[in-house]
């Protein structure tokens, strides 16, 4: 089988089912595992053209591209009909993210034979599981798609049975965004949930959304987890001065006692394998006296104070 993955997390997937010898084309985002950056690109984001890596600006090019009617993606047609794909798994949750489906339906219209299409739209844990198990069901792979949704289930009870033994629940932002500022949706606070803390400012299943800075400071977060999406933790860092330089920002009880953090955001925007890690990572930030980060974990996230 020779398949394109035209987003990260069904790459994430398609490697965590074994099927990386079978990718033959992926998008410009798709990076893990490092091995994929050999497979050719078929996807290139026009907003990583238009905009330098500067919230404000990538904000106003996504806006700029919307009002033109432009698809914010762009896909290679002729490399796909040389490629000849015969599963391309695309998706239907975040046009900001990657290609949707629509769009990508459109251009595979052009190819001879049209591959078949799994599009992924999963906004909650559960549901994520579930794609792990429609793409093994889609490339034969069901015994390992099993297999590696009890690995991650395991992980998942594990958190669950340790956060049971406090009863404290500190309030998380999870900040998605950093100009305009933006509370994390779908499955974000459900994994703040599952790793011991609350999250007022986002909806489970629900889109991320903008949030207004005086709503910040009347929720008074004690934890603060920023996670602009699809920054490494040094884009973070530059840009941290949106949040710092705002007024009662040292007020806030997060900042007061020094729980603000930068995270690698892949864990957490993927819609894959590492949601599991990225909430290992959570319960390790909210609650420190339950969890320690694992080696590899340590290195994923980094104080923003």
């Amino acid at each position: 089988m020779r398949i394109c993955s035209l987003l990260p997390s069904g790459t994430e997937i398609l490697y965590g089912l074994g099927l990386g010898r079978s990718l033959v084309g992926r998008s410009d985002d798709c990076d893990y595992p490092a091995q994929v950056k050999r497979k050719p690109q078929v996807v290139t984001s026009r907003v990583a053209r238009l905009a330098p890596q500067d919230s404000q600006k990538i904000h106003e090019a996504v806006l700029q591209l919307r009002r033109q009617r432009k698809h914010q993606f762009t896909l290679d047609i002729p490399a796909l009909k040389k490629l000849k794909p015969d599963l391309v798994v695309t998706q239907n949750i975040c046009a900001v993210c990657a290609a949707s489906h629509p769009e990508v339906e459109a251009a595979m219209r052009e190819l001879a034979p049209i591959p078949h299409m799994v599009s992924l739209s999963a906004t909650k844990l559960r549901g994520v599981l579930e794609e792990i198990r429609l793409l093994g069901a889609a490339t034969g792979r069901q015994t390992q798609a099993q297999k590696l949704i009890r690995q991650l289930e395991h992980r998942i009870s594990r958190i669950q049975t340790k956060v049971q033994k406090t009863k404290t629940r500190p309030r998380v932002w999870c900040c998605e965004w950093l100009e305009p500022l933006m509370a994390a949706g779908h499955w974000l606070p459900e994994l703040v949930a599952l790793a011991g803390g609350q999250d007022r400012l986002g909806f489970p299943g629900d889109e991320s959304r903008w949030l207004d800075w005086q709503e910040v400071r009347r929720y008074d977060p004690q934890v603060i987890i920023v996670m602009p999406c699809s920054y490494s933790i040094p884009q973070t860092v530059r840009e941290r001065w949106r949040l710092t330089r705002r007024p009662g920002w040292k007020e806030l009880s997060a900042v007061r006692n020094s729980r603000v953090f930068a995270v690698e955001t892949s864990f957490f925007h993927r819609a894959g394998p590492r949601l599991v890690d990225g909430l290992e990572l959570l319960a390790a930030l909210i609650h420190p006296d339950l969890f320690s980060a694992a080696p590899l974990l340590k290195k994923r996230f980094r104080p923003l104070l």
